[in-house]
């Protein structure tokens, strides 16, 4: 079976493509951070899930305009290590998806800087209103979990097939569930906790150089080959709808 095997990527955005969190950087510059703070311990600690986190977070912005948004969009850096990633993936045929919990008010505008606004991505959407206020759409929550705003899991599943091997690439709370779905897994900061704790095997990263060198060996050197437990977690999940 592993002979027709192929890879596929998904891969995080906030502090994995872009160089910091440009979700917690939005509200540093925009809203009030302590208010923020509070609201995101709260959904570290499981008090409220991500789509109030957010809902908070928005509240305490009181004006921004579509162009100063993406003025400030501009100002963050990405991995300057993930274009060389991106095209080693493009010359192996293999696809990369972005999955994000934050939004594409800023994930556009950057891939769009950084060439690459032709990826494949998913994420929450935001709604510039003529009053200044900014509000969250959440299109891709799952019907039964609702911890996260963008189900990455519901993602994984459904644009991957049997004949895919799943890679992963993530580093904080949004990217546990997908760590757990997929064959192989990248991680780094919080994510590498996670996984050591939950014995779900990974790479360690700290950056896309760390990435490109393990994958360019994995393909080189060995068979597609997927993770048995995490095979049947997705064959678990499917069979319970």
């Amino acid at each position: 079976m592993s002979e027709n095997l192929s890879y596929i990527v998904f891969t995080d955005f906030d502090g994995t493509i872009a160089v910091n969190d440009i979700g917690d950087a939005m509200f540093n510059r925009f809203g009030d951070i302590d208010v923020c703070t509070e609201s995101f311990e709260q959904y570290r600690n499981g008090e409220i899930d991500a789509r109030d986190c957010w809902k908070k977070g928005f509240a305490s912005i009181p004006s921004v305009t579509k162009d100063d948004f993406v003025t400030f969009a501009y100002s963050q850096s990405v991995d300057l290590h993930f274009k060389t990633f991106v095209e080693f993936c493009s010359e192996k045929n293999i696809s990369i998806n972005v999955l994000s919990d934050g939004y594409d008010a800023y994930i556009d505008p950057v891939l769009k800087r950084e060439g690459l606004d032709w990826l494949p991505r998913f994420s929450n959407r935001l709604q510039f209103n003529d009053d200044g206020t900014v509000e969250p759409i959440f299109p891709y929550t799952d019907a039964e979990c609702k911890r996260c705003a963008n189900c990455k899991r519901n993602h994984l599943l459904t644009k991957s097939s049997d004949d895919n091997v799943i890679v992963y690439i993530g580093d904080g709370i949004s990217d546990r569930c997908p760590a757990q779905f997929a064959d192989i897994v990248f991680a780094k900061d919080s994510l590498v906790s996670f996984c050591e704790t939950h014995n779900i095997t990974f790479h360690r990263f700290e950056n896309f150089s760390d990435v490109l060198k393990n994958f360019r060996m994995m393909i080189e050197t060995k068979k597609p080959r997927k993770r048995r437990t995490a095979e049947l977690a997705r064959k678990d999940v499917f069979m319970m709808e």
